[in-house]
């Protein structure tokens, strides 16, 4: 990931320290991340790489955009990933969206005015008014094995934390100010995604790894024409008996005679 003039070493230390401080609130900005790694000439991709680690650890990242593969040639106007029940879940929330009441022409302005005053009100009409972007943000963002309704709602908590992050926000600007709000929303998008992923691929570790030790066991019960025992099933797949133990509590399989199979 980083020059010859950083050892892995130094590296583990600095995505500690980053990972430390981004800890404290759950995000870090982009700006934050680069200080720490100051002097180092690290390249972009690199970079992108320690955002993708902090992403990895369900940090939001605000700043970065994660880039994602370009869909193949024809795929663009391929069906939904998403399932049929996710679709009709869509389809109601996208009639519900369709209540809002359309932004009047000077109304963000005053909006943003009303918001600087302390006005509660206004925050949750910005927030209604940016609703239907979150809602085309997670269809945009959807990755298989996520929940489509996680993202719209993960998207729209983050709205409203985002929301009472006003002040500091450049909402003056309309644009600049819609931007600056759906930037942290997609940073939390990005964390979610993330995490899933994560789990979804240890889920899938997990279901190999029983597959694997049945059809080892399989193997090994018509070698031996008799039923096998832990600590030879565990042999024949070269790991510990207690990680065959483990996998087989997996499968909801009892261990307490230490046979694994009649």
């Amino acid at each position: 990931m980083a020059e010859k003039s950083m050892t892995p070493e130094q590296l583990r230390v600095k995505l500690a320290a980053v990972l430390e401080k981004a800890s404290e609130s759950g995000r870090i900005s982009t700006a934050e991340v680069k200080a720490f790694f100051a002097g180092e000439e690290l390249s972009e991709e690199q970079m992108n790489l320690v955002y993708d680690f902090l992403l990895s650890r369900k940090i939001v990242v605000e700043g970065y955009v994660k880039k994602e593969e370009e869909p193949a040639s024809g795929e663009a106007d391929a069906e939904p990933a998403w399932s049929a029940e996710e679709q009709r879940y869509l389809d109601m929330y996208m009639e519900d969206l369709s209540a809002i009441r359309e932004e009047a022409s000077g109304e963000w302005e005053r909006l943003v005015a009303a918001v600087r005053g302390g006005d509660v009100t206004a925050k949750r009409r910005i927030t209604e008014l940016l609703m239907p972007a979150v809602c085309e943000l997670a269809q945009k963002m959807y990755r298989e094995g996520v929940f489509l309704q996680d993202l719209i709602q993960e998207g729209n908590l983050a709205l409203v934390l985002a929301a009472d992050k006003a002040d500091s926000l450049p909402l003056n600007d309309r644009e600049a100010g819609r931007e600056a709000i759906l930037s942290i929303v997609r940073g939390n998008l990005q964390a979610l995604l993330e995490e899933q992923t994560d789990v979804h691929a240890r889920d899938k570790r997990m279901v190999e790894k029983v597959e694997d030790f049945k059809d080892g066991i399989e193997i090994l019960k018509e070698e031996l024409g008799r039923k096998v025992y832990l600590d030879e099933a565990a042999d024949f797949m070269n790991i510990t008996e207690e990680e065959a133990a483990d996998i087989l509590k997996l499968a909801g399989e009892n261990v307490e005679d230490e046979d694994v199979g009649e």
